[in-house]
C-alpha cells in the first residue's frame, strides 16, 4: 500500500505558472474559432444548447458557460495534457459523488467523464452560482478555511482507477527544499552578471544567509514528526488542492464550493494551509498572530491538528518561501522586479522566523 502513492511527483512550479497566466487580447477571429470549438465539442453531451458564452480564453485555460434546457453548465479545457488530467478528473468525480462541495462532472453520451480534442481533455461540469470570498473580512476567512478542511476530509478514500497515473507530494518536501536552495544559489550567478542592478546588489548581500537557513529548516523538518506523518498518510491519503484560495472557491447557499481541481495531489493537508497562510502574511509584510489564529481556528473547527502536526506546519513555514518567490520572478521568470520588493521580502522573512520560533516553543 505504501508504494502505491509514490508513482509520480507533480511539477513543483506548475500551479504558480498557471496562476500567473495573463489573459491575451482575443481578436474577432480567435473568438469565432473558440465559439466553433465549443459548438463542436458540446455535441458529445446530450443537451439542447441555447447559448454559448466564452468566460475565459487564456493560452491554456478555456472556459465556456453553456446554457441548456436543464440549466447552465460549464465546459472547460483541462489545463494539462491527458496523462496529468485524469488523476484530477476522477478525483473530482469521486468527491462530487461522495457529496463534497465540488461541481459534479456530467458524463458524455458514451458515459465518459470527458471528451478529447487533440492532446487535451474537455469536461462538462455543473455551473455553480455564488460569490467569491474576501479574506480581509473575518467571516469570509472563516468560511474559506472551513471549506478547505472539508475538502481534505472528504477526499480521504480516493483511489485512482488502474492505469491512471498517481500524483503525490507525500515525502517529497525535502527534495523541494533542496531544489529551492539550489535555485537561490544558481541565481547568484545571474545577479553577479548585473552588478549595477539594485535588485542584484540586494540579492547578493542577503541571499547566502537565507540559503543556509533553508538548509537548516530541512534538517528541522527531517527531525520532526514529518516522516512518521507521511508514512501514516500514505496508508489513507487525502488530497491537497495546491491552488486553494479566493479564485477557486465560491460561497453558494451557505456552502463553500471548491472549483478548479486541476493541480490536486496527494499530500499532507498542511501544504494547503501553508500556501494560504504565508502569502496572506506576505501580502501585508508582517506576521499577524490574530490573523493566523483566526485562520487556524476556522480550519480546526472542522479538522483539528495535533500539536505534533502543528509543529511540522510551523517548521515548513520557516522556509523562506516569499523571498524565493520574489527572486524567482526576477531571475526565473525574468520579470522586472524592484529592489524594494526584495527588501520587503527579506524583512518579512526575518520577522517571520522570530514569531514562528516563539510559537514552536509554546507547542
Amino acid at each position: 500500500m505504501s508504494n502505491q502513492y509514490d508513482e509520480v511527483d507533480q511539477n513543483e512550479d506548475l500551479e504558480n505558472d498557471i496562476d500567473g497566466e495573463e489573459q491575451p487580447e482575443l481578436t474577432p477571429e480567435m473568438l469565432e474559432r473558440l465559439q466553433l470549438l465549443a459548438e463542436k465539442l458540446i455535441v458529445n453531451w446530450d443537451f439542447e444548447v441555447q447559448s454559448i458564452e466564452l468566460i475565459q480564453g487564456g493560452q491554456m485555460a478555456l472556459v465556456w458557460k453553456i446554457m441548456t434546457e436543464k440549466g447552465p453548465r460549464c465546459l472547460k479545457r483541462m489545463n494539462r495534457p491527458e496523462k496529468k488530467s485524469l488523476f484530477s478528473i476522477h478525483a473530482q468525480d469521486y468527491l462530487a459523488k461522495k457529496g463534497a462541495r465540488v461541481p459534479g462532472i456530467i458524463p458524455t453520451k458514451q458515459g465518459s467523464l470527458y471528451a478529447k480534442q487533440g492532446p487535451f481533455l474537455f469536461v462538462l461540469y455543473d455551473w455553480i452560482e455564488g460569490r467569491q470570498f474576501d479574506i480581509s473580512v473575518p467571516e469570509d476567512m472563516e468560511w474559506i478555511m472551513k471549506g478547505l478542511a472539508h475538502y481534505h476530509l472528504d477526499s480521504v478514500g480516493y483511489k485512482p482507477l488502474s492505469g491512471i497515473p498517481i500524483f503525490t507530494k507525500l515525502g517529497r518536501w525535502p527534495n523541494h527544499y533542496v531544489k529551492r536552495c539550489q535555485q537561490m544559489q544558481s541565481w547568484k550567478l545571474l545577479a553577479e552578471k548585473t552588478p549595477e542592478d539594485p535588485f542584484s546588489v540586494e540579492y547578493l548581500k542577503e541571499i547566502d544567509y537565507f540559503i543556509e537557513f533553508g538548509r537548516e529548516v530541512l534538517g528541522k523538518l527531517q527531525e520532526s514528526h514529518y516522516p512518521e506523518w507521511v508514512a501514516k498518510c500514505k496508508e489513507s491519503p487525502n488530497l491537497c488542492h495546491q491552488d486553494y484560495g479566493t479564485g477557486n472557491t465560491l460561497l453558494s447557499n451557505e456552502e463553500v464550493w471548491v472549483i478548479d481541481l486541476d493541480t490536486t495531489t496527494f499530500d499532507l493537508p498542511i501544504r494547503d494551509l501553508r500556501k494560504m497562510i504565508i502569502p496572506t502574511m506576505g501580502d501585508t509584510g508582517v506576521w499577524n498572530d490574530e490573523v493566523i489564529n483566526h485562520m487556524l481556528k476556522g480550519y480546526e473547527s472542522v479538522n483539528p491538528l495535533t500539536p505534533e502536526q502543528k509543529k511540522v506546519m510551523m517548521i515548513d513555514m520557516l522556509f523562506p518561501y516569499e523571498l524565493h518567490e520574489v527572486a524567482r520572478e526576477k531571475y526565473g521568470k525574468k520579470n522586472d522586479v524592484l529592489a524594494e520588493e526584495f527588501t520587503v521580502a527579506v524583512e518579512f522573512e526575518r520577522s517571520k522566523v522570530q514569531e514562528i520560533n516563539r510559537i514552536l516553543s509554546e507547542l
